[in-house]
C-alpha cells in the first residue's frame, strides 16, 4: 500500500495495478478501493473511479476520505455543483479536512459565493497551519471578528515578518475593512516573497480586476491558469477579467465551460449574460438573464440586468413575479432594491 500511494503522483497506472493485485489478495478492501479509484482519477478514468467510490461510500458512508476523493472526481468530470456537494459531506464527516476546505472554497468562489468561498478558506487556513497564532487568526476571520484577525497577525508579522500565508491573512482582513490599497500592498509583498503563491497571485488579480485596472489584472490570472488550468476559481475570474479587456470569445469559451459544469448555478448564469451583453447578443443575453431568474426566481440583480437593457421590456407576468418576490419577508436586501429598480423602469417605460 504505501508503495503503491508513493505511485500516485508519478505513475498513477502503475499505482492502479498495484492497488488491484492487492484486491485480488484482498477483495473489496477498503484503502485499496480507495487508492484503485485515486489512481483511476488521476489516470483520467473518471468513469471508473466513480463507478468505485459510489460503492465504497455505500458500504463506508461514515469514512470522509472517499467522499472527498469522489468530490475530486466529479470536479474532474465536470460536475461541479455535484461536487460541492461531495465536498460539504466531507468536512461534514471530518471538519478537519484541510484540503477538502481549500478545494471548497475554490469551488464556491467559481459559483459568485465570496462569503462562502472566504469562510472555507479560512477554515483552510485554521486547519493547515499547525502556528496557533495563525489558528486563532483564523479562527477569529470564520467569525467575522476582523479586529482580533487584524491584532493577532499584525503581532505575529512583528516576529515572522516574511511570513506569505500570514500576509496573505492580513490582506484578506484589509479587504474586508474595505481597504484594498493596503490590501494590494500586502499582497505585492507575497508576491515578491513568493512569486509561485498562486493563491495569492489570484487575490492580486482580483484586487486590480476590482479597481478598475484589468489590463494590469490580466498576466497574473493568466500565471494562475498556467498552474492550474483547472481551478474552476481562476478559470471564472479570467472570464470576467477576458470580459472587460474586450476578449469576449474567450470569455465566453470559458463561461460555456463553468456552465457544463455548474449547470444550476444562477449567479455564472448571470455572469454569461453579461457577457454576452457586452457581445452585442443581445437575444442569448436575455435568455441567459432569464435562466438564472428560473434558477433563483427572487435573484433580483437578473431582473435589475433586465431592466439596464434598455430596450428590453418586461411582460405583465414579469410584474407580477417581481411583486410576488418583493412580498416575501425573507427576501435580502440586495435582491429587494434591485427589484425595486427593476420595477421603477418598468413602470417608467
Amino acid at each position: 500500500m504505501r508503495h503503491a500511494v508513493g505511485l500516485l503522483q508519478t505513475d498513477p497506472a502503475l499505482a492502479a495495478q498495484q492497488a488491484q493485485e492487492i484486491l485480488r489478495v484482498i477483495p473489496d478492501h477498503p484503502p485499496a478501493v480507495l487508492l484503485l479509484a485515486s489512481a483511476s482519477r488521476r489516470a483520467g478514468n473518471v468513469d471508473a473511479a466513480l463507478n468505485l467510490l459510489d460503492e465504497l461510500i455505500r458500504r463506508q458512508p461514515q469514512w470522509a476520505s472517499p467522499h472527498y476523493e469522489r468530490a475530486l472526481a466529479l470536479g474532474a468530470a465536470g460536475r461541479g455543483n455535484d461536487a460541492i456537494e461531495a465536498l460539504r459531506r466531507t468536512v461534514q464527516l471530518k471538519p478537519g479536512h484541510t484540503e477538502a476546505w481549500r478545494v471548497l472554497a475554490d469551488h464556491l468562489l467559481a459559483i459568485g459565493d465570496t462569503a462562502g468561498g472566504d469562510a472555507a478558506y479560512a477554515r483552510h487556513v485554521q486547519n493547515s497551519t499547525r502556528d496557533p497564532v495563525l489558528q486563532q487568526s483564523a479562527g477569529a476571520m470564520v467569525k467575522n471578528d476582523v479586529a482580533t484577525a487584524e491584532r493577532l497577525l499584525k503581532d505575529y508579522l512583528k516576529g515572522a515578518p516574511t511570513d506569505v500565508a500570514a500576509i496573505r491573512m492580513l490582506a484578506e482582513v484589509a479587504i474586508r475593512c474595505g481597504r484594498n490599497k493596503d490590501a494590494l500592498h500586502l499582497l505585492e509583498r507575497c508576491l515578491e516573497l513568493a512569486p509561485g503563491f498562486t493563491a495569492a497571485r489570484c487575490n492580486y488579480a482580483l484586487l486590480l480586476h476590482r479597481g478598475n485596472d484589468s489590463p494590469a489584472a490580466l498576466p497574473h490570472i493568466e500565471q494562475c491558469l498556467a498552474a492550474d488550468p483547472k481551478s474552476p476559481n481562476y478559470r471564472n475570474l479570467a472570464a470576467v477579467i477576458l470580459s472587460r479587456v474586450g476578449e469576449y470569445e474567450r470569455s465566453s469559451a470559458i463561461y460555456a465551460e463553468l456552465l457544463d459544469e455548474y449547470p444550476g448555478n444562477a449567479k455564472v448564469w448571470l455572469s454569461y449574460g453579461h457577457v454576452l451583453k457586452t457581445e452585442g447578443r443581445t437575444d442569448e443575453c436575455v435568455d441567459a438573464y432569464r435562466k438564472s431568474i428560473d434558477l433563483n426566481p427572487g435573484f433580483g440583480e437578473a431582473y435589475w440586468s433586465l431592466a439596464n437593457l434598455k430596450t428590453f421590456r418586461f411582460t405583465a407576468d414579469d410584474l407580477t413575479a417581481m411583486r410576488r418576490e418583493l412580498d416575501r419577508p425573507d427576501l435580502a436586501a440586495e435582491d429587494r432594491w434591485h427589484l425595486h429598480f427593476a420595477l421603477g423602469k418598468a413602470a417608467e417605460d
